[in-house]
């Protein structure tokens, strides 16, 4: 029998393709509006230099042709015997320059995989909430205190409150928390997150705490209860240990020394490069500093503007979506536990009834023999 093919891989769908274009594209255009003052600036110093080092090279070359052999001759032979050495730190300030945008880029992305996680961990403990527990008054505020998370982190990570960030009242207006609640979460030197994880804590004991185990669906002398418990606990140091990733990579942004050595890197490196490049390419030279250039600054301010991953660029992490995103999926869990216990009590009653039916039938597939 021959081997089949080996399955290729799919092409990239158009919509991501024209995403990341358009991601990229505004990534640019921010960048160098927020910049722009820098970015003209250092740009039109470089090409200035390199027109005065083409017009010095074009002088030297008349003094060359008057005097052959003579002092300028032989300058203009040191120069362009320069172009070695020029290409070797080229390649590594390129590098350089490359090396710190990637850095950049996977702060942000590192951001996104945390905020992924933030979310479906979330949804896990929604879902632990509706299925292991049954007090509908508890696990109302339980449901609550996951929405409210999602929104304090976003706010820990813009440097506010929920008292700042407007969300609060909204929470209060909607039944999410007491204002009593907000107004000690307000007060309490503590991260916001953290209160909110305390608070899923002491309800999860409030729970456990109801005479007869009637908080529970699962009785606690059962001995998987250990292993449910265990998996709720692990839920929340998860979510815990998320935030702190966050906070980690909106406290550690790139140290000032380093886009110093950068910037003056740039520059000292064009001002050689246009010396040695002159003598050889004449007025060339200010054409491609300034193309040159031009890519290289645009490589460092979009790395300096995705540093900051959280913020309110059109670039940065969506995180009101990400927020909403979590408060809907968490009304759908909840709505939708109801129905899921009632259908699955309806469809054990039928298949009770058919049972007697059932075992006498066979199965009405067939499994192909395989060569």
């Amino acid at each position: 029998m021959a081997p089949l093919p080996l399955p290729q891989a799919p092409p990239p769908p158009p919509k991501a393709v024209k995403h990341s274009f358009k991601f990229f594209l505004t990534l640019l255009v921010q960048s160098t509006e927020d910049s722009a003052g820098f970015f003209a600036s250092t740009i039109l110093f470089l090409v200035a230099w390199s027109t005065i080092c083409a017009f010095g090279a074009y002088e030297l070359r008349k003094l060359a042709a008057a005097d052959p052999g003579g002092a300028a001759e032989r300058w203009m032979e040191d120069i362009d015997n320069g172009k070695s050495a020029v290409a070797i730190i080229g390649t590594l300030f390129v590098f350089t320059v490359i090396f710190r945008f990637n850095a950049c880029y996977d702060r942000w992305w590192e951001s996104r995989i945390f905020w992924g996680d933030i979310i479906s961990k979330s949804l896990e403990m929604a879902m632990y909430n509706r299925r292991w527990f049954a007090n509908d008054e508890l696990q109302d505020r339980l449901s609550g205190y996951i929405v409210v998370f999602g929104y304090s982190c976003k706010s820990l990570l813009r440097g506010k409150s929920l008292n700042e960030d407007g969300d609060g009242k909204d929470f209060v207006k909607r039944g999410l928390i007491s204002q009593k609640e907000l107004d000690l979460m307000h007060s309490n030197p503590s991260w916001q997150p953290h209160f909110c994880l305390d608070m899923i804590r002491e309800i999860i004991v409030r729970l456990h705490m109801i005479p007869e185990g009637k908080g529970l669906r699962i009785d606690d002398s059962n001995k998987i209860h250990g292993q449910l418990f265990r998996c709720l606990d692990n839920t929340l140091k998860d979510l815990n240990t998320l935030i702190g990733n966050c906070v980690r990579v909106r406290a550690s942004g790139l140290p000032a020394s380093y886009d110093a050595i950068t910037m003056t890197s740039c520059i000292g490196f064009f001002m050689i490069a246009s010396v040695v490049w002159s003598v050889s390419i004449g007025w060339m030279t200010p054409i491609i500093v300034f193309l040159a250039s031009m890519i290289i600054m645009f490589l460092i301010v979009m790395g300096s503007k995705l540093v900051d991953p959280f913020g309110l660029d059109e670039v940065d992490i969506p995180l009101e979506d990400f927020c909403t995103t979590i408060e809907a999926q968490v009304q759908a869990i909840d709505e939708r536990s109801k129905s899921i216990m009632t259908a699955v009590s309806s469809e054990t009653q039928q298949r009770n009834s058919g049972t007697a039916i059932r075992r006498k039938s066979s199965a009405t597939f067939h499994i192909p023999k395989l060569a």
